[in-house]
């Protein structure tokens, strides 16, 4: 396999700057479009997307969202793109970047946020899948804030990530990726963090959910 991991490749520069908001967007939802507050070599800044939603200990509702995202380690500020501008609606509070191991964060939304919705293109997410239940074949999909809707079948999984063939983009980077349960819900899977390339296709490299939400204390919702 030729592999071409480009964790920061997946934060791709956005070709219009828009002005930040100081408002609460519309709708604050997984797949949402992040946009950095630190400005790339070309002076845009860099996209990723927002993940599942979560709880802390606390009860604080956030986010799950690739932990390399985090642009700017001083703030952590987290914007959303909207038609009206960029808005706040965040701060990383927590990251792990551990190369071949994890890359997560999450994001705790600021007050302003008062519309979340949990569900992903309708869909519940009723619970987070453990490694044991993830497995070899089982299809896998992403949702991106650059490239959508992206499905493909599981080729590698440990205790800590999960790889499967779909397609992502620069921008797609902290993309939630779920799997189709029999009872109609969501089980989510884990974090698209980077991705790879062999003679078959892209493949899709993602943090597992399941230990990083145990270990933080995170639960859906």
């Amino acid at each position: 396999m030729r592999k071409s991991l480009a964790l920061a490749a997946l934060l791709a520069a956005t070709l219009v700057t828009s002005p930040v908001v100081h408002a609460s967007p519309s709708v604050t939802s997984p797949g949402a479009h992040l946009v950095s507050t630190i400005m790339s070599g070309n002076g845009t800044p860099y996209l990723c997307t927002l993940g599942f939603i979560v709880r802390d200990i606390r009860g604080s509702q956030g986010a799950l969202t690739a932990g390399h995202c985090n642009r700017d380690p001083e703030s952590g500020t987290v914007l959303q793109r909207t038609p009206n501008g960029d808005v706040m609606v965040g701060v990383y509070v927590r990251q792990e970047i551990s190369p071949g191991f994890r890359d997560v964060g999450f994001v705790e939304f600021v007050p302003e946020v008062a519309d979340v919705v949990t569900d992903i293109g309708g869909w519940h997410v009723s619970r987070v899948l453990p490694a044991k239940e993830i497995l070899m074949g089982m299809e896998l999909c992403k949702s991106g804030a650059r490239t959508d809707l992206s499905c493909g079948p599981v080729i590698f999984v440990d205790d800590n990530e999960v790889r499967f063939r779909a397609w992502d983009d620069l921008g797609d980077s902290g993309s939630p990726v779920y799997t189709h349960l029999p009872d109609g819900t969501l089980g989510a899977v884990g974090t698209l963090y980077g991705h790879s390339d062999d003679a078959a296709g892209r493949i899709i490299h993602v943090t597992l959910a399941d230990p990083v939400m145990r270990a933080w204390g995170l639960s859906l919702g």
